[in-house]
């Protein structure tokens, strides 16, 4: 879809915004936080850079982001996933030294769940917000170090939660995010089965009850679309929404009318355009 002369417009005006809120957000840590203050935050600086990357640049300090992450991982003596599946995107996105990660390889593979996926699967943590959330990281990680891994092991696991509307999600019960999380997890094994064609139509179903309600919402919908080589049919109204969210610093809140800027909603955000603008 062509964009208009005032959409090419906004944009311009958009990625310069941007560029300023998450260069604001770096800290002298090396990393990025969204309060501001120290210690930097790995998730935070895994959203920075790709949010910069979204927009066609490159962070104004990779070597400093590259000490942060190794100063990060020295610290985490509990082992993050989180952690290391930020250092290992990031560092693979600036061409850093990828290779030093290996070593966590074996803890990777102890993740290794009863149902062939990893991690936790069963009472998951407030903030997690699928239980395939873990398996599409540890297989992230893997495919940027080269790891080998049984793709139809993977693909049987993630089969198991998909539900009679065509959605993913735990106890039967579809979300976008597991929806989204599939899709990635089939995008990145290769897995193309004209059997999602069930799940695209349980997407459009959520598109027609028109129950999107934070940024996030719109990320995991249009997320999975474009995993399944579709786009939204909501375009104006989720570009309307998601301006709405931009807030006076430049950077995104998860909600039109409330909320604080993050760098997490403001990655939603240019990924949603992305997917809508052409951004």
């Amino acid at each position: 879809m062509a964009i208009s002369k005032a959409e090419e417009l906004y944009l311009n005006s958009l990625r310069a915004q941007v560029r300023q809120y998450v260069e604001n957000c770096h800290l002298d840590d090396g990393g990025y936080f969204f309060a501001r203050m120290p210690p930097s935050s790995a998730m935070d600086t895994y959203f920075a850079v790709k949010t910069l990357s979204l927009l066609g640049l490159k962070p104004g300090y990779p070597e400093e982001i590259g000490k942060f992450f190794q100063g990060f991982l020295k610290r985490d003596s509990y082992f993050s996933l989180t952690g290391l599946f930020s250092a290992a995107d990031v560092l693979h996105e600036l061409g850093g030294n990828i290779r030093a990660l290996q070593k966590y390889v074996p803890k990777l593979k102890l993740l290794r769940n009863s149902m062939g996926g990893f991690g936790v699967i069963d009472n998951l943590d407030l903030e997690v917000v699928s239980a395939l959330e873990s398996t599409y990281r540890v297989l992230k990680i893997f495919d940027r170090l080269g790891i080998d891994f049984s793709k139809q092991q993977i693909v049987e696991f993630v089969l198991k939660f998909n539900n009679a509307d065509g959605g993913f999600g735990n106890e039967r019960i579809s979300t976008l995010a597991s929806t989204f999380y599939a899709t990635e997890i089939f995008r990145l094994v290769g897995y193309a089965s004209t059997d999602l064609n069930a799940t695209k139509k349980y997407l459009r179903s959520r598109e027609n009850m028109w129950q999107l309600n934070y940024i996030e919402d719109m990320y995991w919908l249009c997320g999975s679309l474009s995993n399944l080589n579709e786009k939204t049919r909501l375009h104006d109204w989720i570009v309307r929404f998601v301006k709405t969210c931009q807030r006076k610093n430049g950077g995104f809140a998860r909600k039109d009318v409330m909320g604080i800027p993050t760098l997490e909603d403001t990655y939603y955000a240019m990924s949603i355009l992305k997917n809508t603008l052409q951004l």
